[in-house]
């Protein structure tokens, strides 16, 4: 990661938030997974665990299982080689490596826990986040093998990444074909992590492609929206609930990929584009009368067909926080700095628990927890330690 304009935040600000995202992580998160995620009888992560840790069901879902080995070999990787977060690392690739692939190189999606099939949808994400799962963990362990089975995996996902696909925001199969913003997020993320582990032109290359991408087709300014699902070359189909849809969280995640790549490449156009992705989002997914981010809407104020479209979720305020500081950063607009700091209270106000650790991942509208579990087939050891890692590297250049 380049060095930031140091411009943007402020030295006293600085401090004082390096200490708290530093804390949250080191103290509070990590800490919680450690003790909890680890299956030790028959290998992985659980997927599914409640407030106090306990499991609630023993299976475990292979995306869930990936993003939490990248992590763990991520913090090895970045912040200390704490012989604990390699075991986690390993443990977790030696289920997945075991019992997640099928004949061809797709993955199962649900397994029970002893590695039993039970679930073989969603293949194309689970095989991406093995992907940067293993190539993050040949940097922990030197295992080459490793590295070159990633980078075989990245060959063939990129075959397949933005064809056309009749089910939009991984719902039923429609007689429709869409372009799906998910797929340049998942390039952006994996070329990223392949970049950072073996810096190439080929994987910056494919950064900006993906950027370029989800520009070009999803961001639509005449609408001040970034439109989940489009026609295979960008035409937004308004005429369907699908087509008008608006996820803010992954809008916000992608554009801070974006500002990470116009950083890298002093792309000054594309930086403006990504202020303006976020500001968009925010300014029509923040619930004035709560507070908090909202999960889904329609451009036309239509229903999305989801029901949980004003719930909170962790994830996109995860995405929000990092996006925030990172923009604030780079311009020191004061508009930035005000939204930052309205997510930063809500965020750390709703989700954290103060008594057994971690986040909260479901509020409702008013920012009540839906339920207290702390990990589920959609909720893992991804994002939020992955945000409150980059907060601390962009402060201070590595914690």
């Amino acid at each position: 990661m380049t060095a930031p304009n140091t411009s943007g935040i402020p030295g006293p600000e600085r401090q004082r938030l390096r200490g708290h995202y530093r804390t949250a992580l080191l103290e509070n998160v990590v800490p919680w997974w450690e003790k909890h995620g680890p299956d030790r009888e028959y290998t992985g992560i659980f997927s599914c665990l409640e407030r106090d840790g306990h499991t609630y069901s023993g299976d475990k879902y292979m995306w869930m299982n990936a993003r939490a080995v990248w992590t763990f070999s991520h913090l090895y990787n970045q912040v200390e080689k704490r012989p604990l977060w390699r075991e986690l690392a390993e443990l977790g690739a030696r289920f997945m490596l075991d019992h997640a692939f099928r004949e061809g190189g797709k993955m199962y999606f649900r397994l029970t826990r002893e590695g039993r099939p039970l679930a073989t949808c969603l293949s194309l994400y689970t095989e991406g986040f093995a992907t940067i799962a293993l190539a993050e963990l040949s940097a922990v362990s030197g295992d080459r093998s490793l590295w070159d089975r990633a980078a075989a995996m990245y060959e063939s996902l990129n075959a397949r990444w933005g064809a056309p696909s009749d089910t939009a925001l991984l719902g039923y199969p429609m007689q429709a074909q869409f372009h799906l913003h998910s797929h340049d997020m998942m390039r952006m993320t994996l070329a990223w992590v392949m970049n950072t582990l073996n810096p190439a032109p080929r994987w910056q290359s494919d950064m900006h492609s993906a950027a370029e991408s989800a520009v070009r087709l999803h961001w639509k300014p005449e609408h001040a929206a970034m439109l989940e699902n489009v026609s295979p070359d960008g035409e937004a189909l308004l005429d369907l609930t699908e087509g008008r849809m608006v996820n803010p969280g992954h809008a916000i995640e992608s554009a801070w990929m974006m500002l990470e790549i116009a950083r890298h490449g002093n792309d000054a156009k594309l930086q403006q584009t990504a202020v303006e992705i976020i500001l968009a989002s925010l300014e029509r997914g923040w619930d004035e009368q709560y507070g908090g981010l909202r999960y889904l809407l329609n451009i036309d104020g239509s229903p999305p067909h989801p029901l949980e479209v004003d719930m909170k979720l962790w994830w996109p305020h995860c995405e929000s926080l990092y996006a925030l500081l990172l923009a604030w950063e780079l311009t020191g607009r004061d508009d930035l700095r005000k939204w930052y700091e309205r997510f930063h209270e809500y965020a750390f106000r709703h989700f954290p628990d103060p008594e057994y650790g971690e986040w909260y991942g479901y509020l409702n509208r008013d920012g009540s927890p839906t339920w207290t579990a702390k990990a589920t087939a959609w909720k893992c050891f991804f994002h939020l330690p992955r945000t409150l890692l980059r907060c601390c590297q962009l402060l201070d250049e590595g914690i």
